[in-house]
């Protein structure tokens, strides 16, 4: 993959995130597998660019606490319950939430 194809993806992973705000781990993992495969985590998404995942995840109602640095934090999401940690890429669930009925 080019470099270009890569950060086009990778813009359009984070779009994606915003537009579909999901609310647990389940449907951040079905967007975030779309552009790569998780390494040692439960997924994977690489930050280091201008945008990232937190603040995609912000932008989509979750609420972010870093921990070391931008490369360390965990989500939560406030209506589901769900519970997630980024650590240097590999995003780990913690706590899956539910979707209310």
């Amino acid at each position: 993959m080019s470099l270009d194809m890569y950060w086009k993806r990778y813009d359009e992973t984070l779009a994606t995130v915003r537009a579909e705000r999901p609310a647990t781990f389940a449907g951040l993992k079905l967007i975030l597998d779309r552009f790569e495969s998780p390494s040692s985590g439960d997924a994977f998404f690489l930050g280091g660019a201008d945008d990232d995942l937190a603040d995609a995840l912000a932008d989509a109602g979750w609420s972010i606490k870093f921990e070391d640095g931008d490369y360390v934090y965990t989500a939560v999401h406030p209506e589901s319950g769900a519970v997630v940690q980024h650590v240097e890429g590999d995003v780990y669930c913690l706590i899956e939430g539910r979707v209310a009925p």
